[in-house]
């Protein structure tokens, strides 16, 4: 896991700045299309003292599927999805809970109706261990860790890159194009003149990792606890079930103190903790910033370097992972010679809107944290529900309205908690299950998919359609659909994400959508 350099990529196309969630994910969506690149990362090694994100929603759990490594993850995981779906809300640890929450953050104990993959409650650094395995297993990508990117230079055909090594050496990389994973300090965001504009918090929050078998909340097992009747409020929950724990202390300030931690860990606790052993302790402000721009025409920012929003209901990290899927099918379409040249402007349309709703929700939730929680079981039920129920937030939204949409319905406005299943154009495709252990989504190709009622011969239309794909070198697959619920008569054309890009009958299956869906319908171009 920590060798300084994988077997170089011949033939780079993308360099990837940044290891972290977005950097190693975009590299992995690449792999995927089988686009090779370099990944730039100065940490050689995954710090598990600092566990960072640990909410893996349903609809990551399914990207993380299209590449096969979903399982993986969740083996590694210490918590399984059905262990336990609680969160608690109490004055002590020791004492009673004033009200609890079931069913959080889409977890479930068996196959769910609406996604193929349950929400699973796992630490960022094993995310990220598993995908430096999947990554350096795919051939593709050429993993350069303990090496630092210090400036970006966008040039007419090719973008250079310059690196610091380990050792203190330049060394320099071309490519042409390159993702800006790295985060709130981004050279790559600098080069492209983009500015992160928004608000902070006034007080800075302390997190804390440590270790205690002997405590044991008065309450039972539960994945949180909110708690609200110290001077200091805080959350609490179990990394493991063995004694290792999270902790998020609120306005502490920025006061990096291990000392400081413990006796409030001990506060929240209510009674002697005697074993407790703070491990690492991460000051934190939460920050709610949106880059005004978020690409130029050969560097394209994902993740933290586009936007930061707080941690509250887990949508940061995830939020990550949609924008490296969302830029890097794009870039692979481009790349192979079957993407449009307006199809990477749409990255910024979709993505951008999509930051923007996220940032507003998890600024929702930030309100109702800290010191401005609600004390009454009422209240708290009325004030965090969005931040435990997200299912519309992360499962409902769609990119009408983008160049790459063909249709013109609008999407209904956004409910944060309650996810609708549609088939319009725009949004992700719905989840269906064809047998015990094969989703729908399983059937898709890497490239566009048409989704057909009916196990017969093929129409006329649809070879039609399969000829105009093949003349542009389009790659395509061809799905019927056999009472899949999806609606009778439906034919829909789904884009390389899961989101459909057209909906409609079998004569409108018209060689012109493939312009639309891959970038080539210049009249309807817009930027963002």
């Amino acid at each position: 896991m920590t060798s300084s350099v994988s077997t170089p990529v011949s033939a780079v196309e993308v360099i990837v700045i940044g290891g972290g969630p977005a950097g190693l994910a975009t590299a992995a969506e690449l792999a995927h299309h089988g686009v090779r690149s370099v990944l730039v990362e100065p940490r050689t090694e995954v710090s598990h003292t600092r566990p960072r994100a640990k909410t893996t929603s349903p609809r990551t759990m399914e990207l993380l599927r299209r590449w096969g490594i979903a399982d993986a993850v969740r083996d590694r995981a210490p918590l399984a999805p059905g262990w336990n779906r609680r969160v608690v809300f109490c004055d002590r640890l020791d004492g009673a809970a004033i009200t609890e929450f079931h069913g959080v953050f889409g977890l479930s104990d068996g196959p769910h109706e609406l996604f193929a993959e349950s929400g699973q409650q796992v630490a960022q650094p094993i995310v990220e261990e598993v995908l430096r395995e999947h990554l350096r297993a795919s051939g593709l990508v050429e993993l350069r860790w303990g090496e630092r990117a210090t400036s970006v230079v966008e040039l007419p055909d090719e973008v250079l890159v310059t690196l610091e090594r380990a050792d203190g050496t330049p060394a320099e990389l071309r490519a042409p194009y390159v993702v800006g994973a790295d985060g709130g300090w981004s050279v790559a965001r600098s080069a492209i003149g983009a500015k992160l504009e928004g608000t902070s918090a006034p007080a800075a929050n302390l997190n804390a990792v440590f270790r205690s078998r002997a405590l044991r909340p008065a309450m039972g097992e539960a994945l949180h606890y909110w708690v609200i009747g110290t001077e200091t409020p805080g959350a609490v929950g179990p990394l493991d079930r063995d004694g290792l724990w999270w902790a998020g202390l609120a306005g502490v300030g920025d006061r990096n103190d291990p000392v400081l931690a413990a006796a409030l860990i001990r506060e929240l606790a209510g009674v002697p903790v005697p074993d407790l052993e703070v491990l690492s302790t991460d000051p934190w402000t939460p920050r709610m910033l949106l880059a005004d721009r978020f690409a130029s025409e050969r560097v394209f920012l994902v993740g933290e370097s586009a936007h930061l929003n707080p941690p509250f209901g887990g949508h940061g990290f995830n939020t990550c992972v949609g924008d490296a899927v969302n830029v890097g099918w794009k870039l692979a379409a481009v790349l192979q010679g079957w993407g449009g040249p307006n199809l990477l402007a749409t990255y910024e349309v979709e993505r951008r809107r999509i930051a923007e709703q996220t940032i507003a929700s998890a600024t929702t939730n930030l309100r109702a944290s800290g010191h401005e929680l609600a004390r009454t079981a009422d209240a708290l039920q009325r004030t965090k529900a969005e931040e435990f129920y997200s299912l519309g937030l992360t499962l409902g939204y769609g990119y009408a309205g983008s160049p790459i949409v063909a249709g013109a319905e609008a999407e209904p406005p956004m409910d944060a908690t309650t996810y609708v299943p549609s088939t319009r154009p725009g949004a992700r495709l719905p989840h269906v299950w064809l047998d015990a252990h094969t989703a729908l989504y399983d059937r898709l190709g890497r490239g566009l998919t048409v989704l057909h009622p009916g196990t017969g011969p093929a129409p006329a239309a649809l070879e039609r359609f399969r000829a105009a794909a093949r003349t542009r070198a389009v790659p395509l697959e061809v799905v019927a659909r056999d009472d899949d619920g999806l609606g009778a008569d439906e034919v829909l054309l789904v884009r390389p994400d899961q989101h459909i890009t057209w909906r409609g009958d079998l004569e409108g299956l018209v060689a012109e959508l493939l312009d639309t869906a891959t970038g080539y319908d210049r009249s309807r171009v817009t930027t963002g």
